[in-house]
């Protein structure tokens, strides 16, 4: 009854996740047919109007309808979220694969580039990249896909050392596999739940970071409607004027997003954990 119990709340936890992610993705997908105003409007004769029935929530300094930046900027920071992490995917994982299972001094050497990367904080490094690089959806993709690659790197990493000591990978050594054979047909398999479960905590990191970047103003290049630049934009008129609204709503917009992803990433770990249990 126990086993039950937990089993059927890890289920409804991965679908509640399941559905108020999918939730965002349609408002992202919707945006022209949910918002029905436009957000790059300018009226400067509904500067700061409170949440109504005509804008739900509310208007910001040169009269955008808080709403529909919202709605749109859905698109923006999941396309630049999921492409980043898949960058990271792309790039980290193959490398996790590679250096797990050869070892020696291309892991080593690899793992110390990894811990020069990683000395930085996170967002110290975006913020050095992309000033570097210049402002772009683009760039953005791609600073924040290269701030995630030693994490996808390193977990890849430590699942390949310990799945190439099982007797299965021996078994297919002993008929004659080559290593890559056996790297890729009996050893990456084992790390697709590993970099699934991270990718969907990853991908709410990203939208994090890429929210941070746009409050310090090295996001989206206004006036494109963004969460963490619709923040900063309200953050003056929240504490001077009292209008709140300006911030909160695509502040709970990034929460909704992250948290939703959290339940995602923690339910799908707590499902592969004992598939690889068994496994060893």
């Amino acid at each position: 009854m126990t086993a039950k119990t937990g089993k059927r709340r890890l289920d409804s936890r991965l679908v509640v996740g399941l559905i108020m992610f999918g939730i965002m993705v349609a408002v992202a997908i919707l945006a022209p047919w949910i918002a029905r105003n436009d957000p790059l409007a300018i009226d400067f004769g509904t500067q700061f109007l409170a949440p109504s029935a005509d804008h739900w929530f509310g208007t910001g300094r040169l009269g955008f309808d808080i709403f529909a930046r919202v709605v749109y900027a859905a698109r923006y920071d999941l396309v630049i979220a999921m492409s980043a992490v898949a960058f990271s995917i792309v790039i980290g994982h193959p490398i996790g694969l590679f250096v797990g299972y050869m070892g020696g001094r291309i892991d080593s050497l690899t793992m110390r580039g990894l811990d020069v990367i990683q000395s930085f904080p996170a967002f110290v490094l975006a913020v050095g990249v992309l000033a570097a690089l210049g402002e772009g959806v683009l760039n953005l993709i791609l600073v924040v896909g290269f701030v995630g690659i030693p994490t996808f790197v390193r977990l890849v990493r430590a699942e390949v050392r310990s799945l190439r000591e099982h007797s299965y990978v021996e078994a297919g050594r002993a008929v004659g596999n080559s290593k890559w054979q056996i790297l890729l047909r009996y050893i990456a398999p084992g790390t697709v739940g590993t970099v699934v479960t991270q990718a969907a905590i990853s991908c709410g990191w990203a939208i994090l970071l890429t929210a941070a970047l746009g409050f310090i103003g090295l996001g989206v290049p206004l006036p494109e409607p963004e969460w963490g630049a619709m923040i900063a934009d309200g953050v003056d008129e929240m504490v001077v004027g009292g209008r709140w609204w300006i911030s909160v709503f695509p502040g709970m917009a990034i929460a909704f997003t992250i948290f939703s992803l959290s339940l995602i990433g923690e339910s799908i770990a707590d499902l592969v954990e004992p598939t690889r249990r068994k496994s060893r």
